[in-house]
């Protein structure tokens, strides 16, 4: 028995080997475990979007009584969707939670304001959703691959050009993008000190016609280069070109911004062709030569660069220094109005979204943001924290793309894209950057502050001590005073001195007297004696 225990032992495990030897079939109940992976931040595949539940059939929203349908819904939705099918991906739950909640506010916004326009009296304009829709396609070769590419279509897009159309014509019927010449002033003071040079300017625009096919890559980007028959060809045409629009721009009436829209090959092209103020250097030699010859108003003839033929307007010349209002005066208003025109869109949202009854459908079937709640919460015991939990290039970019942002979009987010709230969410942000920003800065300044005054008082303190060992060092006026010796004492002696001096000299002088007394003695003769030695005897005469 003991023989046959490892025969049936080493028999058992090759059978269960064998069972083994193929991986069971996941079942379809086992998807619902991928959620509780995903919240983990240990999501390995993407969750279906069945997770969240179906799409609501009786609508997604109603705005003042007005049902927004969940066919209209849809036909923004199944776009979003179809990106993920077309990359064989099945949409992430966090995407899919983006995609109900920011399409449903689209769609509620564009409403509000389509009600707020009948109330109002006022519509959008429909010549400038033409140019919109016009510059939109510009630059885009395959159109529907680039809508497909969004998830978007005509209509969509069209639908949000409208809402920002109307967005703005509701606020200038209250008067907020108007903008003033005080308001102008004040600007252009502020900016002033930034277009100072020491260099002359122009201000300038151009409609570039370039060389070559339209589809051929830039000269530095072209490996197989043209023959010489094609380069020649190619510049007789685009010559040719060059002379006929500059023809059309030297008409009196013509708008040449619009001229530039509609045959510039450039980038500039969407702005009418302006290039700004600029110095000679910021233009290759040709162009510079021609823009800086220009008088204000003056056109010039085709001029060749490298980049092509150029038709070049001057819109004015200026000398070193500051520049004059009117140099900056256009760029200050446009700046003031897209400036008051995002104030003013954020505002008009609020307080219409505060005026109308809205009731979001989609907004209670979906139910709070799980990831805000962990994000509220925190990481997981034992899950290291990490840097940016909850959010990712991905997820934003699917945000933006959900609210009708995308590449190939020409001026940028839409009025449909700030429907959506994404715009206010920025704003938020960027008003708490501004606020945080102010805190630190009167935070570095009261520290500036304190160290400046722990500086001055112990600058204080130096002098403070400085000046007691300066006292130190000088001697006691007392002991100086002591030291010295008593001027009356000294004088008194100094009398004394003179007396003994002129004492001594007195004496002198009685004694020179007494001198002479007898020196004067010594010569008179003597009375006592006879006067025989004077008489002599006559006989001896």
């Amino acid at each position: 028995m003991r023989r046959l225990y490892p025969i049936c032992l080493s028999l058992s495990c090759l059978y269960l080997a064998a069972g083994c030897s193929e991986p069971p079939k996941p079942k379809a109940e086992e998807k619902s475990t991928e959620a509780e992976d995903e919240d983990e931040g240990k999501t390995k595949k993407s969750e279906s979007a069945g997770s969240l539940g179906p799409i609501p059939t009786d609508g997604v929203a109603v705005v003042n009584g007005k049902p927004i349908t969940t066919e209209v819904f849809r036909k923004i939705y199944d776009l979003k969707l179809q990106k993920y099918q077309d990359r064989d991906r099945e949409i992430p739950t966090t995407a899919d939670r983006r995609y109900r909640k920011s399409i449903t506010e689209r769609l509620i916004y564009q409403e509000v304001l389509r009600q707020e326009s009948k109330e109002l009296g006022i519509e959008h304009d429909k010549a400038a959703l033409a140019k919109r829709e016009e510059a939109q396609k510009k630059g885009i070769k395959d159109w529907e691959r680039h809508l497909r590419r969004r998830g978007e279509s005509e209509d969509s897009l069209r639908e949000m050009y409208i809402a920002e159309l109307r967005e703005r014509a509701i606020l200038d019927k209250h008067g907020k993008l108007l903008i003033t010449g005080g308001d102008v002033d004040a600007e252009y003071d502020k900016i002033k000190p930034n277009y100072k040079k020491d260099k002359e300017r122009v201000r300038a625009a151009h409609i570039l016609v370039r060389i070559g096919p339209k589809d051929r890559p830039p000269a530095s980007a072209d490996k197989d280069k043209p023959s010489d028959e094609d380069s020649a060809k190619w510049e007789k045409e685009a010559l040719a070109t060059a002379k006929e629009i500059h023809k059309k721009a030297l008409v009196e009436g013509t708008d040449f911004a619009e001229l530039a829209k509609e045959l510039s090959d450039g980038p500039s092209a969407r702005k009418g062709g302006d290039l700004g103020i600029f110095t000679k250097d910021r233009m290759v030699g040709e162009f510079s030569k021609a823009a800086f010859a220009l008088k204000s108003g003056e056109i010039s003839k085709p001029i060749k660069t490298k980049f092509g033929f150029h038709i070049i307007k001057s819109f004015g010349k200026y000398g070193p220094g500051d520049l004059p209002k009117e140099a900056l005066e256009g760029q200050i208003r446009e700046r003031l109005e897209a400036r008051k025109l995002h104030q003013g869109r954020r505002d008009l949202k609020a307080e219409l979204l505060e005026k109308f009854k809205v009731d979001n459908t989609m907004e209670k079937i979906l139910g709070p943001d799980p990831r805000k709640s962990a994000r509220k919460k925190g990481h997981k015991p034992g899950q290291k924290p990490r840097k940016g939990f909850g959010t990712s290039a991905g997820s934003s970019k699917v945000q933006a793309d959900a609210k009708g942002g995308g590449h190939g979009h020409a001026h940028g987010k839409t009025p449909g894209a700030e429907a959506e709230g994404d715009a206010d969410t920025k704003a938020k942000k960027a008003d708490a950057k501004k606020a945080d920003a102010k805190k630190a800065d009167a935070k570095k300044a009261d520290a500036k502050k304190a160290d400046a005054k722990k500086a001055d008082a112990k600058k204080a303190d130096a002098k403070k001590a400085d000046a007691k060992k300066a006292d130190a060092k000088k001697p006691d006026a007392k002991k100086v005073d002591a030291k010295k010796p008593d001027a009356k004492k000294v004088d008194a002696k100094k009398v004394d001195a003179k007396k003994v001096d002129a004492k001594k000299v007195d004496a002198k002088k009685v004694d020179a007297k007494k001198v002479d007394a007898k020196k004067v003695d010594a010569k008179k003769p003597d009375a006592k004696k006879p006067e025989k030695a004077d008489a002599k005897p006559a006989a001896a005469q």
